[in-house]
């Protein structure tokens, strides 16, 4: 998915919510909200289906440089891809670090519920899940 040039932003609840966000725990909150964001290039984005359950050790380490996106690059992919039924997951860097962000759409709220969680934890991701990086 080609993600277009995003311009320099100050990050808030409306930015978020403005992208479909509707609901985002209390890490998320406090690592995402509030941040100064650089204008962002073009890019094009890959969805990665995993194969087998996974921790972001694995992950992190099998994509490399490309893991990461801008947190403007995933509201931007989150607009585009409202009602989606599937989850994804993101790996962004916060205001300590780099975390593993997890979104889908709870069709009742209408809109995406995120949650941001450490990578240096011992819990993986289901096999099917979806990974939302760079080509």
């Amino acid at each position: 998915m080609r993600v277009s040039a995003q311009p320099a932003v100050t990050t808030s609840e409306e930015y978020f919510e403005e992208a479909g966000v509707v609901w985002a725990n209390d890490i998320f909150q406090a690592e995402f909200y509030g941040l100064d964001l650089p204008a962002t290039k073009e890019i094009e984005l890959a969805v990665r289906k995993l194969e087998e359950v996974s921790l972001d050790a694995s992950i992190l380490a099998e994509l490399g440089d490309k893991a990461e996106i801008s947190v403007s690059q995933l509201c931007a992919f989150l607009s585009e891809n409202r009602e989606s039924s599937e989850w994804f997951i993101f790996y962004l860097n916060g205001r300590n670090g780099v975390w593993a962000v997890r979104a889908f759409w709870f069709v009742g709220s209408g809109g995406w519920f995120v949650f941001a969680r450490s990578v240096a934890g011992p819990n993986g991701w289901g096999q099917g899940r979806r990974v939302v990086s760079q080509v």
